[in-house]
């Protein structure tokens, strides 16, 4: 009876969830989890209440002459949310000045070889939804021509069209392939149909309780389910292998009962260490941190509380149907490496000595990147389009300076120290548009209100660095640099600020991060083992890992997202440290009846199975995410779980049955 309403208590609770849970508020800024007091993130909110919301697009028209383009433009203003449309005819007089005599600085900013360039500017921010109605429109307007689009807002409707579809998209990738390898694993055809449905429930859960939260970020939405998936399947093999053994002298409900008793122990650490990995990220000042930690942390907690209650029913309820189909397991004995292991264990421990100096060194040479769209999917239209735009009329990066308006010689000091800058293409100031010595309160109202707000004039740049490199990071320091020596006051907005912004939060936080990730994890296994040196080993093995994984990138000459290097340093430290734990406690378990060499043929030959299991889902679904997903963010991320993943679970297969030997005294309380 408890069985049963224990099952019916999670369907209710299921079915609750999806009737009055809001809909999650998936967030597609980045921006917004920077510190509040950062300077982009005051001068964004500070551009909002001067000047009102805005953003804008770059439309390229191929082939296109000049009438016809002036009345492109002038049916393109009558856009619903459309504010204005610059183009050439905006700076230079067409009526009296023919095109062909305008000077080529001028002219080749906006029409090259009848190729013509106009921004249009938009009434709405960059992440408005409502901007997709006058884009399309646009679109409508301009169908008859061959046309290249670039601009924040398109990458923000590309990010949202994606993300909608990446998670449907992953799953149907991952699923079989998971369904697969639980078959090989497996001792009966229908034991995975019972973990899918274990972790089914909790995937659900989790995915649901998100509209509990004030928003998610994209790039969490579309990593979590699969990560939630693949970090917590070990918990459902580890209780079901448990099973089979037990049920092998005990009756069904007996064997479930032991299996949970003697399952507890490796799961619960499993389930604390992966926490503990994530929370460190929650301590980020860059908030996407935190974001993830939630997301993550309570899908874990679901798929512990799932396994807990709910597989022991389902091993009880089906175990007929378990016995009429099982089968020979298609997985080898792995005894053979095992006495190899300890045949040659000085050896091999000696080669992970070298390994783990090798990987130490090398991720200290390694290069970061800040920015989410900085490898953004190459074949994508939008990126195809801006490589043919920055190719025709040069990049398009847009800066915006906020400065207080009451000192015009200090504007126009600025400047003219801005002119002087190689990186800046182009300066939109009041003090270049019209004369500076003409007193404001006479100028026409409709630039006064463009340039000058209530207590900040704004200068616009348009600079020819856009992507991440020490190249960008340099000019945007040049640049507060010379703002700075002019003003005390003032704030930079813009994708090259915000990255500068994101650089600086998270690298300081970098190494506290890693440091309390380690920490959390070796007291979590510590106060579980009651031991202090078991945490030292386990946790040397899995950073071992890490800096090797680490050490592929910096061979290969690649830069790593560092937001992507956390978090894959909180999985792989809490989540792949589980095989360690379970392997270890196996070993303890065993010594208590046998010698060291049997105790480790014996723990070897029970875990490696689940071992390999578990950790061959996380390297295919961090691989799967990494070469299927289309955010450049998501696909660096994957891959270097992927390969986090599987370089774990090798040290641990290769080089932990060795290190437990050579340690034996220090492990084993007599």
């Amino acid at each position: 009876m408890k069985r049963i309403l224990i099952l019916i208590t999670c369907l209710l609770l299921l079915l609750f969830s999806y009737l009055f849970i809001p809909e999650t508020i998936v967030n597609y800024n980045m921006s917004q989890y920077l510190p509040k007091e950062s300077n982009t993130s005051l001068g964004t909110n500070l551009l909002v209440e001067e000047f009102g919301k805005e953003s804008q697009i770059q439309v390229m028209i191929s082939d296109i002459d000049v009438e016809d383009l002036l009345e492109i433009i002038s049916e393109i203003e009558g856009v619903n949310h459309v504010s204005t449309v610059i183009w050439l005819d905006d700076y230079v007089d067409l009526n009296t000045v023919p095109i062909e005599y305008i000077d080529s600085s001028i002219l080749n900013s906006f029409y090259i070889e009848s190729d013509a360039l106009i921004s249009i500017i938009f009434e709405l921010d960059s992440y408005s939804l409502d901007l997709m109605s006058p884009i399309h429109e646009i679109e409508d307007i301009l169908a008859d021509y061959q046309v290249y689009m670039r601009g924040q807002p398109l990458n923000h409707i590309e990010n949202r069209e994606i993300a909608n579809q990446e998670i449907v998209k992953i799953m149907f990738l991952l699923v079989p392939i998971i369904l697969v390898l639980l078959l090989l694993s497996s001792h009966a055809w229908f034991e995975p149909v019972l973990i899918i449905i274990t972790l089914g429930f909790a995937a659900l859960f989790n995915l649901i309780s998100n509209g509990l939260l004030p928003s998610v970020s994209f790039i969490t939405l579309t990593m979590s389910l699969a990560l939630q998936l693949a970090l917590s399947i070990d918990y459902a093999l580890f209780m079901i292998h448990r099973y089979y053994e037990e049920r092998a002298t005990h009756s069904a409900i007996d064997s479930s009962k032991l299996a949970l008793k003697h399952s507890f122990k490796p799961i619960t650490i499993s389930a604390l260490t992966t926490i503990a990995g994530f929370s460190a990220l929650s301590l980020m000042h860059y908030t996407i941190g935190l974001d993830i930690a939630i997301v993550l942390s309570k899908g874990i907690l679901f798929s512990y509380a799932s396994t807990m209650l709910i597989l022991p029913i389902l091993l009880i309820w089906f175990d007929p149907i378990l016995q009429k189909s099982k089968h020979k397991m298609f997985f080898p004995s792995f005894i053979l490496l095992a006495r190899f292991q300890y045949k040659y264990r000085n050896f091999i421990f000696i080669f992970f000595i070298l390994c783990l100096g090798f990987g130490f060194i090398m991720q200290s040479k390694t290069s970061y990147l800040f920015g989410e769209s900085s490898d953004g999917n190459p074949n994508s239209q939008l990126n195809i389009d801006l490589d043919i735009m920055n190719d025709k009329f040069g990049p398009n990066n847009v800066i915006v300076i906020l400065v207080p308006n009451h000192d015009i010689e200090n504007e126009v000091s600025l400047v003219a120290d801005l002119i002087r800058m190689e990186e800046i293409l182009s300066i939109n100031a009041l003090v270049l548009s019209v004369d500076p010595n003409i007193p404001r309160e006479f100028l026409p109202a409709e630039v006064k209100d463009y340039y000058i707000g209530e207590n900040y004039s704004r200068i616009i740049l348009t600079t020819n660095i856009y992507k991440e490199n020490e190249e960008l990071y340099l000019f945007v320091e040049g640049l507060r640099e010379s703002i700075d020596s002019k003003y005390d006051d003032f704030y930079i907005i813009g994708e090259s600020t915000a990255l500068y912004d994101i650089k600086n939060s998270i690298e300081k936080q970098g190494i506290w991060i890693m440091l309390l990730t380690i920490l959390g994890v070796s007291l979590i296994v510590g106060v579980v083992f009651k031991s202090y040196k078991i945490p030292i080993l386990l946790v040397s093995v899995i950073l071992s890992a890490i800096w090797l994984n680490v050490s592929v990138l910096v061979i290969g000459d690649l830069s790593i997202l560092y937001i992507g290097y956390l978090i894959v340093m909180s999985i792989q430290l809490g989540a792949t440290i589980d095989y360690a734990v379970l392997l270890t406690h196996r070993y303890i378990e065993e010594r208590k009846e046998n010698e060291k060499e049997q105790a480790m043929l014996n723990a070897f030959s029970k875990s490696s199975i689940s071992i390999i299991i578990s950790g061959a889902i996380l390297t295919v679904a961090g691989f799967v995410e990494g070469w299927f997903s289309n955010i450049g963010s998501v696909t660096k991320i994957g891959e270097l779980l992927g390969r986090g993943a599987f370089i774990s679970l090798m040290m641990i297969l290769f080089f932990l049955p060795v290190i437990l030997l050579v340690f034996d005294r220090q492990i084993i309380k007599k």
